[in-house]
């Protein structure tokens, strides 16, 4: 059973997905209480409730007199994707500190995809990492890490929870360099179940093939990344 979101809820998102729809930057003032109220659909002190909670999180700036800014650089959320990062460095360089909400972490074996894919044996023992990550409490981004369990066998607890790039570089493994490939993702009953989501949403899903310096393949990685926190922007060239 699905439940349904608050009123508050339903504000804060509709605050932050006016901030990415609009294409804000930090600095940018939002609209007043009173027309933000008439654009969602709801009452003032439900927006004021919003903001507050925003403030909270360093998203927003509300100044006394003056109105209410916004307070990080969202479009550094994935906005340059010929950039390698990871979701963490991402939400730190647009000044947002995501939570994890859900880290699983599960002993598999390579079925003959897989080993193709990463370039082992079939039977390779592997890890599977999924993790969401979110905002207040929303998920806005899931994501599943496979790795041959060799790679990983000195993690500690800290390092599953954080960046995965950072965490395999302090064990000495670099990601150099990615293949990727975009494909959008409507989420259906059992990826909402998996993730948390209350409600049906559209995702940009990356699906990676990481490698080090060597060419050596790392990690096979979906990431699924909330449509209404996240775009993506390439630089295209005629040759």
């Amino acid at each position: 059973m699905l439940i349904k979101e608050n009123l508050v809820d339903q504000a804060k998102r509709g605050i932050i997905a006016y901030i990415f729809k609009e294409n804000l930057s930090k600095g940018s003032k939002l609209p007043s209480i009173e027309q933000l109220a008439v654009l969602f659909t709801v009452g003032r002190s439900t927006v004021r409730e919003a903001i507050r909670s925003l403030v909270q999180l360093h998203i927003l700036e509300a100044l006394q007199g003056k109105g209410t800014f916004v307070a990080v650089d969202p479009a550094s959320l994935g906005k340059d994707i010929a950039r390698l990062s990871s979701v963490t460095e991402m939400a730190q360089d647009s000044g947002i500190e995501l939570s994890n909400l859900r880290v699983q972490r599960k002993s598999i074996v390579a079925d003959a995809p897989l080993a193709q894919k990463l370039a082992v044996e079939a039977g390779t023992p592997l890890v599977l990492l999924q993790r969401t990550r979110g905002l207040d409490g929303e998920p806005i981004v899931y994501l599943e890490d496979i790795l041959p369990e060799k790679v990983v066998a000195g993690f500690s607890e800290d390092d599953w929870n954080g960046s995965l790039f950072r965490a395999l570089e302090r064990n000495g493994t670099a990601i150099a360099f990615s293949h990727a490939k975009i494909i959008p993702y409507y989420s259906d009953v059992q990826f909402m179940s998996r993730v948390g989501l209350k409600k049906q949403a559209c995702f940009l899903l990356l699906e990676h093939l990481h490698y080090d310096h060597r060419d050596r393949v790392i990690a096979f990685s979906n990431d699924y990344y909330h449509g209404e926190y996240f775009h993506f922007e390439v630089l295209r060239k005629r040759l």
